[in-house]
């Protein structure tokens, strides 16, 4: 039976229901821009399900929920590769004694009903169906209901609804609160996932970071984060990174994260939060780490003084230097100025803020400052040696930079404003 067509013209529940009843073994291949989603049946049960790009391998998955370590993943991937048969990863964990079948069975489960969730969001795409076709890389192969996996989908799509109306968006950053329930009972009782979510909120990590870090699957992770703010015992503050094109904005970007990092917890001090950004960078679904924080109009970190400094707050961000250049670029377009931080320590250190230089150029019109700073003791270069080694012309301002002074950072943050608003009035 060859079963194809569009999402828009029929559900995936209908279909999933349609290749049931026909009891058919085969593969369910759904297509759209970026993304592949591959259901395998066998006599009209559900056994596996993929998706392209992946987002929690099983080899991950199992580290994340503590079921195995990092090094016993790592043995079993080198035994894998070893395998003259190509044996399985669960097969090789199950003969070394890693894991029992059981907890392989349920983790297989739950990588299906993810990857289905996922299809579930999709709106549009392709489907086709063709008998026969088994998976290359299967585990073990359960058998799920199509009743069931329709089901817990639907439930997942009514909980995630809740979920967003509550939390508002994945980007807040979670916050640990005092309860009324802890003052009536005078004790609190965390389970174990709760207790995954709890250890990774620091009033910085945002909701995407703190899912992404507790090893729990994004639903699940997202559900006890939903349990814990409706319990209050965490409260939720807006998105800084949303502020990205809304407002004054000012991208940090050097060749060592480190000190950019330093760089933005020095202005910014308690204000700085990890975000994680998703883009789809060439068709595939990216995790993106943004540090940001806001600086007060006053440019002293102490707060400002009253709703006319709130009102004219900047937000300094970074973004990890591993992020591809097309997040970088898209980025760019939504940032007021540009502040490359240079190490000076020696014209060789110097010289890997090239690449840097070479980025922003090819921007355009772009307003930015170049800050050298010493990452350790030994003499300054001069400003001659910084705009020879970099290639700078004359209109290039040079701002040095001592990265743990906070008036030092502000006044680098400052002298790219002052090149935006000239920009702008120009």
């Amino acid at each position: 039976m060859l079963l194809q067509g569009s999402l828009q013209e029929f559900s995936l529940p209908n279909i999933l229901q349609l290749v049931k009843m026909s009891a058919k073994s085969g593969c369910l291949t759904i297509r759209r821009e970026g993304e592949t989603g591959r259901v395998f049946f066998r006599n009209g049960f559900i056994t596996y399900a993929t998706s392209s790009p992946q987002a929690l391998p099983l080899g991950e998955r199992l580290v994340k929920a503590g079921v195995i370590g990092k090094t016993q993943l790592k043995r079993a991937l080198d035994a894998q590769r070893r395998s003259p048969d190509g044996a399985r990863l669960g097969h090789v964990l199950l003969e070394g004694g890693d894991i029992d079948r059981e907890t392989l069975e349920q983790a297989v489960r739950e990588q299906i009903e993810d990857s289905v969730f996922t299809f579930f969001g999709w709106p549009d795409g392709e489907f086709q169906f063709g008998a026969d076709e088994s998976p290359s890389d299967e585990d073990i192969l359960v058998e799920l209901n199509v009743e069931h996996v329709i089901m817990e989908g639907c439930r997942r799509i009514d909980e995630w609804e809740l979920i967003f109306q509550q939390l508002g968006s994945m980007e807040r950053v979670p916050r640990l609160a005092y309860s009324d329930h802890v003052e009536e009972e005078g004790d609190l009782t965390l389970t174990a996932e709760e207790w995954r979510v709890v250890v990774h909120i620091d009033g910085h990590a945002d909701i995407n970071t703190i899912l992404h870090e507790c090893g729990l699957d994004r639903f699940r992770g997202a559900k006890v984060m939903y349990s814990l703010f409706s319990s209050g015992l965490v409260t939720v503050s807006e998105p800084v990174i949303e502020g990205i094109g809304r407002t004054l904005s000012v991208a940090v970007r050097g060749p060592i994260d480190t000190y950019n990092e330093v760089f933005i917890s020095t202005l910014t001090d308690s204000d700085t939060v990890k975000q994680l950004r998703v883009e789809t960078i060439d068709e595939t679904e990216v995790e993106i780490p943004v540090l940001a924080g806001q600086m007060p109009a006053n440019g002293n970190g102490d707060g400002g003084d009253g709703e006319d400094a709130a009102a004219q707050d900047v937000l300094v961000f970074t973004v990890s230097s591993a992020s591809p250049e097309e997040a970088w670029r898209r980025l760019a377009a939504e940032s007021s100025a540009w502040v490359l931080l240079a190490n000076a320590n020696d014209v060789d250190s110097l010289r890997s803020t090239r690449a840097d230089l070479q980025f922003v150029k090819r921007l355009g019109d772009v307003p930015y400052v170049v800050a050298p700073y010493m990452s350790m003791a030994g003499e300054e270069l001069s400003r001659k040696q910084i705009v020879r080694t970099l290639g700078l012309d004359g209109s290039t301002p040079v701002v040095p930079c001592q990265l743990r002074d906070r008036q030092s950072v502000a006044e680098v943050v400052r002298a790219a404003l002052d090149l935006a608003a000239a920009r702008a009035r120009g």
